[in-house]
């Protein structure tokens, strides 16, 4: 999956907002907390509502970034089945930021297709939060 966000917001802000898990928790839109296991791994805590009810869950996250070149890399696996890497690649224009996000799902396929319609939500919220900072 590959989508693009355009926002009114600093590279800068944007990339410490999407790479320091304490600021990324206030601006996501179903991540409620998270509890820090070592220097780049996480344990997630996130609430999702399906058909009006909420569904807590938590799962382990590792975050490697590369500051000078404005990419970061998070991993995850989910109910240990579900295996997700994000890649996030941001570039400055003028004001602006452009965040390139490249995602990829190891598990079944019925099940991929209700993990990108989550992502493609949430996503676009949690850019949104950081971009209204």
């Amino acid at each position: 999956m590959q989508f693009s966000f355009r926002i009114k917001k600093d590279i800068d802000t944007t990339f410490d907002y999407l790479t320091d898990m304490q600021k990324f928790i206030t601006v996501h839109p179903i991540i409620s907390k998270m509890k820090q296991i070592d220097h780049e791994t996480f344990l997630m805590y996130e609430t999702l509502t399906i058909a009006f009810i909420p569904f807590s869950f938590t799962y382990p996250v590792t975050v490697q970034k590369n500051s000078a070149a404005r990419k970061a890399n998070i991993k995850a696996t989910v109910f240990k089945q579900i295996k997700i890497e994000m890649n996030f690649t941001l570039t400055a224009e003028n004001e602006y930021t452009i965040i390139e996000e490249e995602i990829k799902l190891k598990t079944l396929v019925p099940i991929q297709w209700i993990v990108k319609g989550i992502f493609k939500k949430h996503h676009a919220r949690l850019f949104k939060n950081i971009e209204s900072i």
